[in-house]
């Protein structure tokens, strides 16, 4: 491993304790994190180097009175990373490490089990050690199981579905060394009961799941019914035989119980169970009565819940030819309804089934436990019977009563793929019906840009990226009064500057480019392009990067391409206003970017420019200077022209006088750089530093020196 590597992890272990540290971004720790996964998985051999560094670090972490949850998180997954190999295993549990990160009771002080992402690294930190008979044997001794049971019912979504996952890791994990002491001592089958003489307390592991799976699906609480049938569906799924036999055994009489109570808000979930013993052969054994169940499912329901019953039946692969029978009798009268009539859409009677099919998606838009895919396909449907052609009268009405009331309350929907998808839909939606002054009025009148506006601050990074693009698409038309666009980008340029998560502000600088390619203009746009190339140039993810440079880009076409080459004053003058708002000090600092699609960009936009102004500016060409000691590129620049003994250096830059100002002309500082050699340089090159670990772990370090003179500032 080379040295300076090695120095920089150091130096990260370091600083990471540190409970005032501020990350540069939510996925830092998790690139370190894959970085170290990937060298633990070679012979070893790397990780051991890295080793003694991480070893201190986690010891100091043990000793700490007070942390940030984000690297305590980060420190839990690494500890288990760690201990999936057996030396480093016990080296961990005879420093007492292994006890300390997983036994919650050791930090309870610093109540940090209430975080949602250290429950999430405990748990992904256990998944990742639980890979030997001693990490199985130290989570049964220290009856971690009761814990991991109880983050099954987690009030996240995704902590409850990485819940399931370790559970079936697990359960296989307990029964593939006896599987494997079967078929070395010659047994070709498992017995019929699917019993076997498994040590005590591995046996007891797999009765508290199949026990705990049964309490679910009989619990009188729904949430309890609901995590419970999604663990079922996971086990089902992923577990050997025959611990798939078994928990099917165990589950099957509270299972009918449920589907015989024809509750609503349970179909979905049930039917997710029986898909996925479907693809099992618990599907073509009759006394497991999985067909049975399904065919239940279809009857006894009114015709929203039987549709979407049917629906789900019909992507059974293998489905009997009787059950797939009644079930397209169910979904055929709806779904011609719905998707049938748009492949004529230019006959009378299909405009005359609009309000109908609205009327039946908008059904499947009002069940409360809505599947994400159900969702999905309903707007798609949607967008699909508006866009036949302008709507009549009845279908502005249900627009506005109706779907409107409907959208605002599936924005506010617990489940953050459903606000995700209605965000997302209101952007399409917005595209579809671009410059239709009803659609537009309606929308204003029913208060969306607010609720857009509100969406903005959701806990979750990927809703906030869809309200961005939303609002996005929502600004683009003229109908809006200049206070609420000026009130939109002032929100947008908050996220940009604060936002904490890399998506939001990706989709920011997004919204920025779409607006300069439809040459949209209100007053508000131009006086904040100098704030959005400034901060997307200083933002610590290189996607963001990449996108202020487009933005640079389409400010270069706009400004430059609309003037012929004969016409020098107005390019001259084009480019003092770029100038101006940043784009070339933005286009220079990108150009020594440690990322190489961000200096890969920058130098192909820095060679566009240099060819305009070869052929434009002739005499006055050395005009246009910057002045690079105020510059972050300005110490690489000065090296540049160190080397090359360049004559404007010995006459306007190097001076006695640290302080005084250095100037170069731009066109000198483009004929420098040998552009078409860093290109070919650039292109070349495979190895991608766009997660790199040198650079994941500079950004961590420039914060925490960041960090530290802050606090100098204080004082």
């Amino acid at each position: 491993m080379e040295c300076d590597i090695l120095s920089l992890l150091s130096a990260v272990c370091e600083v990471l304790p540190n409970p005032k540290l501020v990350l540069p971004d939510d996925t830092s720790l998790d690139k370190l994190l894959d970085w170290l996964k990937e060298l633990s998985q070679g012979d070893g051999q790397y990780i051991t180097h890295c080793q003694p560094c991480l070893l201190e670090f986690l010891h100091t972490v043990t000793k700490s009175e007070a942390i940030d949850p984000t690297v305590f998180s980060f420190t839990l997954k690494l500890t288990g990373l760690l201990a999936s190999k057996e030396d480093s295993f016990i080296l961990l549990q005879e420093r007492e490490v292994l006890l300390y990160m997983f036994d919650p009771d050791s930090w309870h002080k610093m109540d940090l089990w209430e975080n949602v992402s250290v429950r999430g690294g405990w748990l992904q930190g256990m998944w990742n050690m639980l890979q030997h008979q001693q990490a199985l044997d130290f989570f049964c001794s220290k009856g971690l199981m009761k814990l991991v049971l109880c983050l099954q019912h987690d009030e996240s979504f995704f902590l409850a579905s990485l819940t399931n996952q370790v559970l079936a890791h697990i359960l296989n994990s307990i029964m593939l060394p006896v599987l494997s002491s079967h078929i070395a001592s010659g047994v070709q089958s498992c017995p019929l009961s699917g019993e076997f003489p498994v040590k005590t307390d591995w046996a007891s592991i797999k009765t508290e799941v199949m026990h705990h799976i049964t309490k679910s699906l009989a619990s009188e609480e729904q949430a309890v019914v609901i995590s419970g049938l999604r663990l079922l569906a996971v086990t089902v799924a992923q577990c050997r035989e025959p611990i798939k036999r078994m928990l099917w055994k165990h589950a099957l009489e509270p299972l009918e119980v449920l589907v015989n109570l024809q509750e609503e808000s349970l179909n979905l979930s049930i039917m997710a169970v029986l898909q996925a013993s479907a693809k099992t052969l618990l599907f073509i054994k009759p006394e497991c009565k999985v067909v049975a169940l399904m065919d239940a499912m279809l009857y006894s329901r009114n015709t929203n819940e039987s549709v979407q019953c049917a629906a789900l039946i019909l992507e059974v692969d293998n489905c009997p030819e009787d059950l797939k029978r009644k079930a397209t009798n169910v979904i055929l009268r709806p779904l011609l309804c719905v998707t049938a009539s748009p492949l004529q859409p230019h006959l009378p009677e299909s405009v005359d089934l609009i309000p109908e099919a609205l009327t039946v998606l908008l059904l499947y838009l009002q069940s409360p436990d809505l599947h994400a895919t159900v969702l999905k396909k309903s707007y798609q449907a949607i967008l699909k019977w508006l866009g036949i052609c302008s709507p009549s009268p009845a279908v502005w009405f249900t627009i506005s009563q109706d779907l409107f009331p409907l959208l605002t309350k599936l924005v506010c929907d617990g489940r953050w793929e459903v606000r995700d998808s209605t965000l997302e839909f209101i952007m399409q939606l917005t595209a579809t019906l671009k410059g239709n002054c009803k659609y537009h009025e309606a929308f204003n009148n029913s208060g969306m840009t607010s609720l857009l506006l509100t969406a903005l601050s959701d806990v979750e990074g990927y809703v906030q990226a869809s309200a961005v693009a939303a609002l996005g698409e929502t600004l683009t038309e003229k109908s809006l009064c200049p206070s609420q666009q000026e009130e939109a980008v002032t929100h947008l340029l908050t996220i940009l500057t604060q936002g904490t998560e890399s998506f939001p502000r990706r989709a920011v600088v997004k919204v920025f480019t779409s607006w300069l390619k439809s040459q949209l203009s209100f007053p508000a746009l131009d006086g904040y392009l100098s704030s959005v190339l400034s901060l997307g140039s200083n933002d610590f993810d290189w996607e963001v990067k990449v996108q202020t440079l487009e933005i640079a880009n389409m400010l270069m076409d706009n400004s430059l391409g609309c003037y012929e080459s004969s016409q020098k004053q107005c390019i001259k003058h084009a480019l003092y206003k770029l100038m101006d708002l940043g784009l070339f000090d933005l286009l220079l600092k990108c150009l020594f970017d440690c990322d190489r699609p961000v200096s890969q960009k920058a130098c192909a936009l820095l060679l566009k420019l240099k060819n305009v102004m070869r052929e434009t500016c002739c005499a006055d060409r050395n005009d246009l200077t910057l002045e690079i000691s105020k510059c972050s590129w300005g110490e690489e620049m000065l090296q540049i022209c160190d080397k090359k003994q360049c004559a404007e250096l010995s006459s306007s830059v190097k001076t006695e006088d640290p302080d005084s100002t250095r100037k170069m002309s731009l066109f000198n500082i483009l004929e420098l750089l040998d552009l078409e050699d860093m290109q070919c340089i650039l292109s070349l090159s495979s190895d991608h530093v766009i997660n790199s670990p040198q650079s994941v772990m500079e950004d961590i370090l420039f914060a925490a020196q960041q960090n530290e003179n802050n606090v100098v500032d204080c004082y």
